[in-house]
């Protein structure tokens, strides 16, 4: 039998195709979502149906059938922010990997457009979401909006007791210690730190492993020398104005964000001074721009990628019911030494 489509004709339907290749409905079904025995020669004809017909499932409607839709979603503060980008993409690859669509949301650190995004995801029953919480998000759970949908916290994740809720990151405090050190090991004894906000638990415990480190070599820790910003370029650009033009210049300055110590370096830049000559400069996390400043940018690198595959890994196991890695996973960060920091003038490492 032949069949034709005029043009502006509506979508062929699962009755169509169970029609054209002699079957029954529940046969082409069976086919579709491998339910049930179908023998090999109804399989040919069912496939050649769907071709000519140009089928194409509803997803949805499938999917709110079988209590799965195969798509999970996935929602960052900032994805002007490299490090976030990277994340997604390393959620993306793994979800594709494992036949899982993915939806993107950017809450812009904003716990309203976060909740909104939510709120759409639940509505479009994806099967689990990977969520960084905006930095002023309630740190209660969000159950009230998910309901029972799986979830997983990458990057950013409050204290949780429910070991059936996933979280991915890094040890914040070890990581901001180790790059404090770092500098220590220069010889610089007057370090400034540009954090975001410390009610946020990410930048709280990366200021704590800065006054840890400081406090290893017994300094005196001067609040003074401490700014609390917004993980941003204008916040890093401020804070760190405020730093080099104020008394008693800190030698280096320590930002705990990517887009704070690009604001930080424009800074160094406007009032001309030399970097790393007349102050050092640290940031955390690497961008794909780090290596085009002069100098190159010293930071502390974490995984962002793995961070991603790891979050999407852990939900989707979730999702199906096997076993995953444990939680919270801790992944390894790493120092990469560039030109943008050496000794203070006037000192001489090998004495320090």
């Amino acid at each position: 039998m032949t069949l034709k489509r005029s043009r502006g004709a509506r979508h062929a339907t699962i009755r169509d195709v169970a029609k054209a290749a002699g079957g029954s409905v529940s046969t082409v079904s069976a086919a579709l979502n491998n339910s049930d025995y179908v023998s090999a020669g109804m399989r040919t004809r069912i496939e050649a149906a769907i071709k000519k017909l140009k089928y194409r499932p509803n997803d949805l409607a499938r999917g709110l059938r079988l209590r799965k839709t195969h798509s999970i979603a996935i929602v960052v503060p900032d994805l002007s922010n490299n490090f976030y980008v990277d994340l997604v993409r390393g959620a993306k690859d793994y979800s594709a990997s494992a036949n899982y669509t993915v939806l993107v949301g950017d809450s812009r650190e904003n716990w309203d457009e976060e909740r909104s995004y939510l709120d759409f995801f639940h509505r479009r029953r994806v099967d689990g979401v990977v969520r960084v919480p905006a930095m002023n998000a309630p740190k209660t759970n969000v159950s009230s909006i998910l309901g029972d949908i799986p979830l997983v916290y990458a990057d950013r994740f409050p204290p949780l007791r429910d070991p059936s809720i996933g979280r991915v990151g890094i040890d914040n405090a070890k990581a901001a210690e180790s790059a404090m050190r770092y500098l220590l090991s220069l010889g610089h004894r007057r370090i400034g730190i540009i954090v975001g906000d410390t009610a946020n638990g990410t930048s709280s415990e990366r200021l704590r492993g800065c006054i840890t480190a400081l406090q290893s070599v017994k300094i005196r820790v001067d609040r003074s020398r401490i700014h609390a910003g917004h993980n941003d370029m204008e916040s890093g650009h401020s804070h760190a104005m405020k730093l080099l033009t104020g008394k008693n210049r800190p030698t280096a300055i320590f930002c705990t964000n990517n887009l704070m110590a690009l604001g930080a370096f424009a800074a160094i830049q406007e009032i001309e001074l030399r970097c790393p000559e007349d102050i050092s400069l640290l940031g955390f996390d690497d961008f794909y721009w780090a290596t085009l400043l002069r100098p190159k940018m010293t930071v502390v690198s974490q995984p962002a990628r793995e961070m991603g595959m790891t979050a999407a890994r852990m939900l989707i196991d979730q999702i199906e019911g096997r076993p995953s890695v444990p939680s919270p996973t801790l992944l390894a960060t790493n120092l990469i030494v560039r030109d943008s920091c050496c000794p203070p003038q006037g000192v001489n490492i090998a004495k320090n």
